[in-house]
């Protein structure tokens, strides 16, 4: 049954938005965003003036290391790659080169999700190893494996539905070595949970972790989750430890190295719905232009919102159905920095046939699933910028070290030029 179509006009106090959210969304799960996350740019760019490149460089791999926490931000496009990069520059100059080069991963993922299309949810390349073949366990999402650790980082996951990055490795390696759980199954899973969930930057990690887009598996033993997370989680464990051994035996005792042969996907473009496509994101809407905001571009700085043309942004079903009520909430946050757009529940082929404007313009995006709920309408998807300014070859976008390697001298040529 089709949603009605409803316009929603959000509380300008934050605390009677999360509220709204949670009435307009009854269907939504999980707790209420934690006050650790505000969504919206004001909060990102007090996060990004807060960044310490050199502590990041130093400490990133800890638990307790100086993280930026601007992914969530970074994915619902409250800051741009761009200026993120270009801040860190200025701040930190040739300090900041591990940040940047970590921060230019997002921009690699999604230049393979252009490059591959649907292809990065199979198996990019044949496996090293005999990948899993089981269904994810329902003890994972209910966070009751008996280790501290992975019961802790789900916790983590489903409270603030933000993880540390070498957090979701271990969880990764854990669930797709130790579990033998169908990557893809434990991909969209842990996607459904994060506040920066986002196709490419998590199911190509999964598959670095399998080894099926990386040349060895990765995984970790008990040493190492001491190293990087301290002796807490371990203290308090009661079970035998199944991470308690050398990598060498681990090795031995997780990996068959005889996986069935996989066919390697070929360059496809993921934008298979026909629309117009124009190489400028600096193209101003117009009074007969409708700018059709969606989760990848929620700035009121964003250029697509320079000009007087009528702005809508719709909390469409088939998009956000899944998505935890924190998420949603955090869209809002973002949302209510941005007074002109207005903002829709229901079908988005139905809203956006409702304006009298014909021409339709967004953001391009390399999801299809954004692409397919827009189909019906009039649509010129303006083309969003790379990070850098160079092109890529499919073996150059089948390892990021490859791609790093021609983008290094672009990211930092003012320091090299110093």
């Amino acid at each position: 049954m089709t949603q009605p179509l409803a316009r929603l006009t959000l509380a300008t106090d934050r605390y009677e938005r999360l509220a709204q959210i949670r009435d307009c969304f009854p269907q939504a799960t999980g707790p209420d965003l934690t006050e650790t996350w505000q969504g919206g740019r004001h909060m990102a760019l007090q996060r990004l003036s807060a960044i310490d490149a050199v502590a990041y460089s130093r400490s990133r791999n800890h638990l307790d290391g100086a993280v930026t926490r601007l992914s969530p931000y970074l994915r619902h496009g409250c800051l741009s790659l761009h200026e993120t990069v270009a801040t860190i520059q200025k701040d930190a100059g040739s300090r900041g080169l591990k940040l940047i080069a970590e921060l230019s991963y997002r921009d690699y993922f999604r230049q393979v999700w252009y490059r591959f299309g649907e292809a990065i949810t199979q198996m990019m390349e044949p496996p090293k190893v005999v990948p899993g073949e089981n269904s994810l366990p329902d003890f994972i999402a209910q966070g009751f494996t008996g280790l501290v650790c992975m019961d802790e980082i789900v916790r983590s996951l489903q409270q603030e539905g933000y993880v540390h990055n070498h957090a979701r490795m271990w969880f990764a390696a854990y669930v797709l070595h130790w579990l033998k759980v169908d990557w893809r199954q434990a991909a969209d899973w842990l996607e459904q949970q994060l506040l920066d969930g986002d196709l490419a930057s998590n199911h190509l990690s999964w598959q670095w972790i399998a080894s099926s887009f990386s040349h060895k598996p990765y995984y970790f033993n008990k040493e190492n989750i001491i190293k990087f997370g301290g002796q807490r989680w371990c203290q308090q464990c009661r079970v035998l430890c199944p991470f308690d051994a050398s990598y060498e035996e681990l090795e031995q005792r997780l990996f068959t190295t005889h996986p069935a042969p996989q066919a390697t996907p070929s360059s496809k473009a993921s934008a298979t719905i026909s629309a117009q496509k124009i190489d400028d994101l600096s193209y101003t809407a117009n009074t007969d232009t409708l700018v059709w905001l969606h989760d990848e571009m929620l700035s009121p700085t964003h250029p697509l919102l320079t000009g007087h043309g009528a702005v809508v942004f719709i909390f469409d079903p088939a998009l956000y159905g899944h998505w935890p009520l924190k998420r949603l909430q955090f869209m809002a946050d973002c949302l209510s920095e941005i007074p002109q757009a207005e903002i829709w529940i229901g079908s988005t082929n139905e809203v956006l046939a409702s304006f009298p404007q014909g021409q339709v313009i967004s953001q391009d995006t390399p999801n299809p699933t954004l692409k397919a709920v827009a189909a019906d309408a009039r649509m010129a998807w303006i083309k969003e910028p790379s990070l850098y300014d160079a092109t890529f070859s499919d073996h150059e976008l089948m390892r990021f070290s490859r791609y790093w390697k021609k983008v290094e001298p672009l990211a930092f040529a003012e320091q090299n030029q110093a």
